[in-house]
């Protein structure tokens, strides 16, 4: 199982790939507001987790299962804000920051009663 601060770097990684397609080092650790050492850190324990290949020097790339819990993550993340903005009126700053929280701690239950909500008032 990952901690949180992983699963935050795989998403760093999705969103840095989706938007420049690709992912360095000092990218991630802009996009985290954390410095290069701590990135290297936390890539190579994914790295020998599985989850992303890097090699020193070169982008930072996510696996296939890699992908899947970053996917995962980015998406609750995504619904998640769109629940505390949109249901609950909470601004999207505290929003954001929030769901970086709970994204991490909520059970499955929960997260499909919220993105049950989300996908109803979307139709509406």
């Amino acid at each position: 199982m990952l901690t949180p601060t992983l699963e935050d770097y795989l998403e760093a990684i999705t969103i840095l790939e989706k938007r420049k397609g690709q992912a360095r080092i000092k990218d991630i650790g802009k996009h985290l507001k954390v410095k290069n050492p701590s990135v290297v850190s936390a890539i190579n324990s994914l790295v020998e987790r599985g989850y992303v290949n890097h090699k020193k020097y070169s982008y930072v790339e996510l696996t296939k299962k890699g992908k899947a819990v970053a996917e995962e993550v980015h998406e609750k993340h995504r619904t998640i804000v769109k629940f505390l903005t949109n249901i609950l009126k909470v601004d999207e700053i505290t929003a954001i920051e929030d769901a970086c929280k709970i994204e991490h701690i909520i059970s499955k239950q929960t997260y499909r009663k919220i993105a049950s909500v989300v996908e109803e008032s979307t139709l509406e």
